[in-house]
């Protein structure tokens, strides 16, 4: 996915301020737009999270309906359903760096994205709703998501899911179950976006100190979530992130695509270095964009195998360059901004 960085946006400059730029000689630029931190939020909820998350939903509801026809027999429906819970992955990784409005307070990432995943508490879920199929209260986190979907679906160890009706049965209610907590994220975008419209000066600095730690801990989770603990030596194959269906690196890929979004932004779409750059933090904001420019190197360089040791190379500058990406952020960024720096909530372990 390309990315233009943001220069210019519909959050035009205010009068005052328009009449200074044309009065400025020709040779000196215009300043850069001031962008509010409730801007930003609105065009990232509004131009990607909300249509994401829609869209999102509509592959998760595509993998139940193949899931129920692999349950039901139908030959092709167990290859279908793999590749629709593939696109659904995707989707998920790529939303999951930004989780603000609604699934923030929904705690949605806690529901469908438990990682790493327990085989033992799925199998164990399975039995009991195989059991008391209506009572799906007692199942746990660590037994629901798609992280739990890959392992039924993907895992060469276990019986397919054709083969299995018990967990194929409970693959569908998995599916649905996720498909549920998207839909109402997904119904309560309107009014949450709807509210940053008049944001009171104390909003406005609770969304940028929010913001800026949610990017902050989301490229800690990239760094040492997906990479550095999945990596550390240990007994048998490193479980990285969506290894059973061969997609760890594009999740990676995703995952970055993601927080580069509320980084830099996107067409027509700010980011945090417009804001920078609209409170004249010019040299700041380019070395941010020159962190993450180093970052996009070096996961360009990473092979589809990254947790082979041949890869260590590649893997330890990816590493590198994320810490320098958080240093940046948590210290100097986060300073200028006069923003705090808390402990934010990871989804999963």
């Amino acid at each position: 996915m390309m990315f233009t960085r943001f220069r210019t946006s519909r959050f035009g400059l205010p009068f005052a301020g328009l009449l200074f730029s044309l009065a400025l000689p020709a040779h000196a630029a215009a300043p850069a737009p001031i962008v509010m931190p409730s801007q930003w939020m609105s065009a990232l909820a509004s131009q990607r999270l909300a249509p994401g998350y829609r869209h999102f939903g509509d592959k998760v509801d595509a993998l139940a309906s193949a899931l129920a026809a692999s349950c039901e027999g139908q030959p092709a429906a167990a290859s279908a359903a793999r590749q629709r819970w593939l696109e659904a992955a995707h989707d998920l990784r790529e939303l999951s760096p930004l989780p603000i409005g609604p699934v923030l307070e929904s705690r949605l990432l806690r529901r469908i994205d438990f990682w790493p995943t327990r085989p033992a508490q799925i199998e164990s879920s399975i039995a009991q709703y195989a059991k008391t199929p209506a009572n799906t209260a007692r199942i746990g986190l660590p037994a629901r998501g798609l992280p739990a979907l890959e392992y039924l679906l993907f895992d060469a160890e276990r019986s397919a899911l054709a083969d299995d009706g018990p967990a194929c049965r409970y693959a569908v209610w998995l599916a649905r179950d996720t498909a549920a907590g998207i839909s109402a994220t997904v119904s309560a975008w309107p009014d949450w976006i709807a509210g940053l419209t008049e944001a009171e000066p104390e909003r406005e600095a609770r969304l940028l100190a929010d913001g800026i730690n949610i990017l902050i801990g989301s490229t800690e989770t990239l760094r040492l979530k997906y990479l550095e603990k999945p990596l550390r030596p240990h007994t048998g194959p490193a479980e990285t992130d969506a290894w059973r269906s061969g997609s760890a690196r594009a999740g990676l890929t995703a995952y970055f695509s993601g927080l580069r979004a509320g980084l830099q932004g996107d067409e027509g779409m700010p980011g945090l270095t417009a804001m920078l750059r609209g409170r004249g933090l010019l040299t700041l904001a380019e070395r941010l964009d020159q962190r993450i420019d180093a970052v996009q190197t070096a996961l360009a360089a990473l092979p589809p195998d990254f947790a082979a040791d041949a890869a260590r190379p590649q893997t330890d500058a990816l590493v590198s360059e994320l810490s320098r990406l958080q240093r940046l952020l948590a210290e100097e960024l986060a300073d200028a901004m006069k923003v705090s720096v808390g402990f934010g909530e990871n989804d999963g372990d």
